[in-house]
């Protein structure tokens, strides 16, 4: 499953058509490219062609070459993909954990560790108000610290500050970053209460009890750590509508 360089393509597709909504997706890719591999990023399955964004696609592929959090099959992890299932199917094709083995070194890089430290902070069910602790927004400032110190995440700041959509100054920049993921807002329509952030939703997930679904979820670390937990059961992978795209690195 070679998705991250191929996220990020996707990404500059997407950009290209509002390139003022280009801030939020960018950072969005970067975090995907610190903490390397997405096996599933909801938001782009309905994209089916890929056309690169003259300025944005370079930008893209330099962040991607200088993460230095990058993990490498056979060497960082190994996976299990086993059957292929259809969309919505109930069918069980994987006899097997998705992952076979993932070297425990790689959890304590610096931004691994501040970002496993965040998984345990949010109410897992919609519906429910979250109540943030002064504790937790250390550790949300800590995790905002910790990624601004690495290549990718600079030359974001760098380029999006040229462009005007950020704050020049580092504190502004931070500043910024931590809202943009951490603000509480309504997911269920009450404005009563803020059940969900732009963090919660896309790299912890969220359960929707009512539909029975889980919203959300775009992160293989959180996605490894309950299903060794034995909280999760991989059923097998949809095939890749965008297969032709795929990298060699699987």
């Amino acid at each position: 499953m070679a998705y991250g360089h191929e996220v990020y393509t996707i990404l500059c597709f997407e950009m290209s058509r509002d390139f003022k909504s280009c801030l939020l997706w960018l950072l969005l890719a970067l975090f995907c490219c610190l903490l390397y591999k997405t096996f599933d990023f909801g938001y782009f399955h309905g994209v089916t062609s890929l056309h690169s964004h003259p300025e944005l696609s370079p930008l893209c592929k330099r962040m991607w070459n200088a993460d230095k959090n990058r993990l490498f099959p056979g060497v960082d992890y190994k996976i299990n993909p086993q059957g292929e299932i259809s969309q919505n199917s109930r069918q069980d094709r994987a006899t097997y954990s998705l992952f076979t083995w993932v070297d425990p070194r790689v959890f304590e890089r610096p931004t691994f560790k501040k970002f496993i430290a965040l998984l345990d902070n949010y109410e897992s069910e919609t519906g429910r108000e979250e109540v943030v602790t002064q504790q937790e927004k250390h550790e949300n400032q800590h995790f905002i610290d910790s990624i601004y110190e690495t290549e990718p995440m600079k030359i974001a700041h760098e380029y999006l500050a040229g462009k005007g959509l950020v704050a020049a100054g580092q504190s502004q920049f931070k500043r910024q970053l931590y809202d943009m993921w951490f603000t509480m807002y309504s997911r269920t329509g009450d404005k009563s209460f803020k059940d969900s952030s732009g963090f919660e939703h896309v790299f912890v997930g969220e359960s929707q009890k009512k539909k029975a679904n889980v919203a959300g979820f775009h992160n293989w670390i959180q996605f490894y750590l309950q299903e060794k937990k034995g909280l999760l059961d991989y059923k097998g992978f949809y095939p890749s509508r965008r297969e032709k795209h795929i990298t060699s690195e699987d």
